[in-house]
């Protein structure tokens, strides 16, 4: 090699690895785009049964679908952030008269801690309730200014993120072959057809895992709401919506359910003014009870249930899939394990069904 050649092949293979090194910078920046895309896939993935329905049987078009499957998208969406905005200022058109008056609505706030430093005070917790007694001096309009302006900006960049998942899920949900033609685009030649067929099954046993979860927050959420009624707690059902929602988030979701729900119903039965030693303390443990039975109920029975009917696998095999994600990767692990054990068999039984143990792991799909 001359010095030439060599000298040629040093910068070629530096151009190489900084033109690497850009695209890689590049993909970083925009790293907010692969999660709308993600995001969009999802939710075309759980309208997907929908569309099907008015296109197929009510022959109505996909334009037309698309528009009536991201509109329930949004109802829900909204439904689902008013009655949350219900429960967290439970009378708001009275904190919002508070708010005009500024005096009133700084005295609203300070006594909306006093009330939770009175509720916490059977703790006997020296540091709790000098942080708390703090928080009363300190409430004024002006540690309200920042924070209404951080909102005003964090409310900007939601609506611009939801905007921009609705506008491509919209494409998702009228093009059924949108997702397929960007996949097979970057398809080695002549495997095109291959692709296709892994990509049709994997939305196909993706959108009925995504019903799965769907139906599981629905299950969940009848449990915990006849629960919080039994026991008489206020807005039962806001407070059961929100821990349902929660309840599919491996490790922390059932953890900070469990939190919010023991949280609320301590200070509503606090309002009705009850004894906290004598029946708030107990009422809360019993509700816990009821609420710890039901997870472990969910956790080895439904959850196996649903997911293998939805994906077409054993029961035990989803659970098995389940506790090697969580012991590999942990939270994430836990999260991705069943979608991502799907889209592996599908790939295993395209390209590798001649092995025996594929044939096994794939023969209901």
């Amino acid at each position: 090699m001359t010095p030439k050649q060599l000298s040629y092949g040093i910068l070629r293979a530096l151009g190489i690895a900084a033109l690497i090194c850009f695209a890689l910078y590049f993909l970083w920046l925009i790293r907010s785009v692969f999660a709308y895309l993600a995001i969009a896939f999802v939710l075309a993935m759980i309208g997907r049964p929908l569309m099907n329905l008015m296109h197929n049987k009510l022959k109505i078009p996909n334009w037309i679908g698309s528009i009536v499957t991201i509109s329930l998208f949004v109802f829900l969406i909204f439904a689902f952030v008013s009655l949350f905005i219900s429960l967290v200022l439970n009378e708001p058109y009275r904190l919002l008269g508070n708010f005009i008056h500024m005096d009133r609505f700084e005295d609203a706030v300070s006594n909306q801690i006093k009330l939770l430093s009175d509720s916490l005070g059977f703790l006997n917790i020296p540091l709790l309730e000098s942080f708390l007694n703090d928080a009363v001096k300190n409430v004024n309009i002006k540690s309200f200014s920042g924070m209404f302006g951080d909102s005003i900006t964090t409310l900007g960049v939601l609506m611009i993120d939801t905007f921009s998942v609705m506008f491509i899920t919209f494409f998702f949900l009228r093009d059924r072959d949108l997702i397929n033609k960007m996949i097979v685009a970057i398809a080695p030649k002549g495997e095109e057809m291959r692709f296709e067929n892994v990509l049709d099954k994997t939305k196909d046993l993706l959108s009925r895992y995504f019903i799965g979860l769907t139906l599981q927050v629905l299950i969940m959420f009848t449990f915990y709401f006849i629960i919080l009624l039994s026991f008489g707690i206020n807005y039962a059902a806001v407070i059961a919506l929100i821990c349902a929602l929660l309840n599919p988030l491996p490790y922390i979701g059932p953890l900070l359910g469990g939190v919010i729900m023991a949280s609320l119903s301590m200070s509503d039965l606090h309002g009705l003014g009850l004894d906290f030693r004598a029946e708030i303390i107990p009422t809360v443990l019993w509700i816990m009870f009821w609420y710890t039975l039901t997870h472990v109920w969910d956790n080895f029975i439904n959850q196996p249930l649903i997911y293998s009917r939805s994906v077409k696998s054993n029961p035990l095999e989803i659970f098995l899939v389940i506790l090697i994600g969580g012991i590999l990767f942990g939270v994430i692990g836990v999260a991705i394990a069943v979608p991502a054990y799907t889209v592996l068999r599908v790939v295993l039984k395209e390209f590798f069904s001649e092995y025996k143990i594929v044939q096994s792991i794939t023969k209901n799909l």
